[in-house]
């Protein structure tokens, strides 16, 4: 039985010109924005674990702990090292240069500022939202993007949100309809609009509500916090060599004043008196000063020798790194800590890029929503596909021979027809075919050419491999024999 023909319905109502949902940034009562304090250096984990939740804190650790800052930059710059293609399917799922086409023009409208009359533009470029919409996947667990369009019905940007706005209401089973509450408004925006898109990257299935990957290690950091400040306190007490003052009671009481000396309480506060002095003449002292005291104080040094060697820091470090590594979804390898052999190594940096390629899934889905959609609206009846290529570590000339191979057998399979033009092309090249080049498919162009055929009549039967068919018919026996004969 024959299915019937697909049908693509549009949205019934237009859409909002200038977009509905609400940037993290805009605050309706304030058009000035206020300048950050810049002290997140400064923030302890410990004072604000338990008054933050764990978006709050995975947003601060990502500016001031070393290694949720590390992982988010290494994310980011290994996976905004793939490149991306188009690809645009009709609704019999045949590939549409026509789509491709259109796709690119949606793409160019949607990244690239075409208005200069409007003064400062702050259009994102292609390579920032998916920089930002990496961040948010990342921070979040998934992007949120409305598709705005203007008032021609036309797509004039891509607008991403953070969820961490986004209340989710389900009035029956399975269909989740957003509503956004802007930061600082008591208003609801609500988004149960087509131009709303969002994605998850490997989330909990049981929950519409998305968190960070990197929230199981807030809990490994407050541990290494935690180790990390009592190692200071360690190492300031014992841990590098100190000075020993010991004031000597018997000399101080010789020079104290005779009075004194019989009344018990006068004498406990001249000698206090004489140690506060002697404390605030020393504890200022640099190692380049000379040291100049009476014979009432006696000076030594406090763990000269082998300071600190009695701290096993490396082990407590080591097991607290490979905790939040675990926690970061990230190797040692990436981040400059790995000291493993060669091979473990690139089994790690391998592992990682399989990390980088499904955040990067995540991205194309976004963009493959929105696009199918400004598309139809163009009047394609079909799909459109955001594909990003497998992230590669290796450099762009140790891969040439392997996209070498690949061509050679595109090239064969273009040759017996088993793929088309535009597919070869969107393979090899990124692209579907020029109108200038050739249509190749099942045109056999690989085929090898035959043999070309051979005359038997004009062949000597003498053309044996040693020559031996040269020899004149009338020459000597050994010339013609297998051995020579001995005279």
């Amino acid at each position: 039985m024959a299915l019937a023909n697909l049908q693509i319905l549009l949205p019934k109502k237009k859409a909002k010109a200038g977009g509905q949902t609400a940037t993290p940034t805009y605050r309706p009562n304030q058009e000035v924005l206020s300048l950050p304090r810049y002290r997140d250096h400064l923030n302890d984990l410990f004072n604000t674990r338990s008054a933050n939740d764990s978006r709050t804190l995975i947003s601060d650790l990502s500016r001031h702990d070393s290694d949720v800052s590390g992982a988010f930059f290494a994310y980011q710059s290994i996976a905004g090292s793939a490149n991306w293609m188009l690809k645009a399917y009709d609704l019999q799922g045949q590939v549409s240069p026509d789509g491709i086409k259109i796709a690119h023009q949606i793409l160019e409208r949607i990244t690239t500022v075409t208005d200069y009359t409007l003064g400062f533009s702050a259009k994102p470029s292609l390579k920032q939202l998916n920089d930002d919409m990496r961040y948010w996947t990342l921070l979040r667990g998934s992007p949120g993007a409305e598709l705005v369009l203007n008032k021609r019905f036309e797509p004039d940007m891509l607008r991403l949100i953070d969820l961490a706005s986004i209340e989710w209401r389900e009035k029956k089973p399975g269909e989740y309809k957003p509503v956004q509450k802007p930061t600082g408004s008591n208003t609801e925006i609500n988004l149960d609009i087509p131009t709303f898109f969002t994605a998850r990257f490997h989330q909990n299935p049981m929950d519409i509500y998305t968190y960070s990957p990197f929230v199981a290690a807030i809990n490994t950091i407050a541990a290494r916090q935690s180790v990390i400040d009592e190692l200071y306190r360690i190492t300031k007490v014992v841990g590098y060599p100190r000075m020993d003052i010991t004031v000597l009671e018997e000399v101080l009481l010789k020079s104290a004043p005779p009075l004194l000396r019989t009344d018990h309480v006068k004498t406990r506060q001249f000698i206090d008196t004489q140690i506060a002095q002697i404390t605030n003449t020393y504890q200022n002292l640099t190692s380049d000063q000379p040291l100049i005291h009476t014979d009432a104080v006696k000076t030594a040094m406090v763990n000269d020798s082998r300071p600190a060697t009695s701290l096993p820091i490396s082990g407590v470090i080591d097991i607290l790194t490979e905790m939040n590594m675990a926690a970061l979804k990230t190797m040692p390898a990436v981040l400059g800590k790995g000291n493993g052999t060669g091979q473990t190594a690139s089994v790690e940096a391998r592992l990682f890029a399989l990390n980088c390629d499904a955040l990067n899934k995540v991205l194309a889905d976004i963009w493959s929503q929105a696009l199918t959609l400004a598309a139809r609206l163009a009047g394609f009846q079909g799909r459109v596909e955001f594909v990003f290529e497998p992230v590669e570590l290796r450099p762009v000339l140790e891969l040439e021979p392997q996209k070498t191979m690949k061509q050679s057998r595109l090239l064969d399979a273009l040759s017996y027809g088993l793929v088309t033009d535009d597919e070869y092309h969107i393979d090899v090249h990124g692209r579907p075919r020029p109108d200038t080049a050739p249509e190749l498919s099942g045109t056999l162009f690989r085929q090898p050419a035959p043999a070309a055929s051979v005359d038997a009549s004009d062949q000597s039967p003498n053309g044996d491999p040693l020559g031996r068919g040269m020899a004149p018919e009338g020459g000597t026996k050994v010339a013609r024999s297998n051995g020579v004969q001995k005279k």
